[in-house]
């Protein structure tokens, strides 16, 4: 038995060597990084010679564009509060109507129809998240100091207290979503108005629906983490390069790296603790 353990310790070794001198991943992750850095350098090149002589017009025209979004800055609101309150009406509406769906349908047709309350659902607060970045952007373009003090001050106060009204109606939105839901799933547990909500639905929720919260959340980060993030980064220092943007995207472009990676990191570390 001794001679038998040795001699299988022995080609583990071997076998391990072998591993060892077939693995080429320094060297695929070098030329990765090679060829990385000449793409970017040859795109960079291509970049600026394109735009050799046209940056004055592109900074021209995006100044023209951004006083006209802040001479329709009022109108531009008050319309995506409409189409928010219309979009999101009808969005509360088919909720109701799947969930009176759900109470009466057996097994077989429950599948459908969750599946359906989980398609209109992901719809409705996908509107509801879009609806808030545009509101930031509309109002961004004339959220400034230099703005108010040219003598649009009024139109300013106006468009604070439409996007402060959006902003209200989104924010309700999502409580009613929530109680809606509930209405087909009476098992699901959580106060909206919580810090805690979140924590407090997950635990409700049954292991398959765990899995699919588990599972989409890691896809998220690592596409997050992996390419939209970098991608931004790349994106916010040509930028800066090009056309003098100034580095407080930069700056909030890498806080979320950081914020993201750290978090995700420091939840791996208790999870891991916990067990002990």
């Amino acid at each position: 038995m001794t001679a038998d353990k040795n001699r299988n310790e022995k080609e583990n070794k071997k076998e391990n060597k072998r591993e060892n001198k077939r693995d080429n991943t320094y060297v695929r992750m070098g030329l990765f990084m090679a060829v990385s850095a000449i793409v970017g350098g040859i795109v960079g090149v291509l970049t600026i010679m394109a735009l050799d002589g046209n940056l004055e017009n592109i900074e021209s025209g995006a100044a023209v564009f951004l006083a006209q979004v802040q001479r329709i800055m009022l109108p531009l609101l008050i319309a995506i509060t409409a189409v928010s309150v219309f979009l999101g009406e009808r969005n509360i509406r088919k909720l109701r109507e799947i969930s009176g769906k759900l109470l009466e349908s057996d097994d077989e047709e429950g599948d459908k129809w969750d599946y359906e309350e989980e398609r209109v659902g992901a719809r409705g607060m996908l509107t509801n998240i879009l609806s808030q970045v545009l509101c930031v952007l509309v109002l961004s373009a004339g959220y400034s100091v230099t703005y108010i003090t040219d003598g649009y001050h009024k139109n300013v106060l106006a468009s604070c207290l439409v996007f402060l009204g959006c902003y209200a109606y989104l924010g309700f939105w999502q409580t009613r979503f929530v109680k809606t839901v509930k209405l087909a799933h009476p098992e699901k547990k959580g106060d909206p108005s919580s810090p805690k909500f979140h924590r407090q639905w997950l635990e409700s929720c049954d292991e398959a629906e765990r899995e699919i919260v588990y599972r989409s959340s890691y896809k998220a980060y690592i596409q997050m983490q992996n390419r939209w993030i970098p991608m931004l980064l790349l994106i916010t220092m040509f930028g800066h390069l090009l056309f003098n943007t100034g580095i407080m995207a930069i700056v909030a472009v890498s806080f979320i790296y950081l914020l993201l990676t750290s978090s995700y990191l420091r939840s791996c570390v208790s999870l891991k603790g916990a067990k002990l």
